[in-house]
């Protein structure tokens, strides 16, 4: 199952490149794909893949929105087309 999560990072003015090293550490985590920084109204995406919904879930409130300078998350489950046919 794969998802895509939205992020907004903490501000952290007196670091420069912050949103950076934030994106850096969530590269590390065990079950995300991609990480890519943002312009817009969220500052980051990840691309998450697991093997049941409950996983995508845990990975995301265990490890993504904990993680040091995420603020918020938005989680997106992506659909597969067989289920639409």
């Amino acid at each position: 199952m794969e998802a895509y999560v939205l992020l907004r990072i903490s501000r952290q003015r007196e670091m420069y490149g912050f949103g950076r090293s934030v994106v850096e550490k969530l590269r590390t985590i065990k079950g995300v794909k991609s990480v890519d920084l943002l312009f817009g109204d969220y500052d980051a995406i990840l691309k998450v893949d697991a093997d049941r919904v409950h996983n995508v879930e845990n990975l995301v409130m265990e490890k993504v929105a904990t993680s040091e300078g995420v603020e918020s998350t938005v989680t997106l489950l992506c659909v597969d087309e067989k289920i639409l046919e």
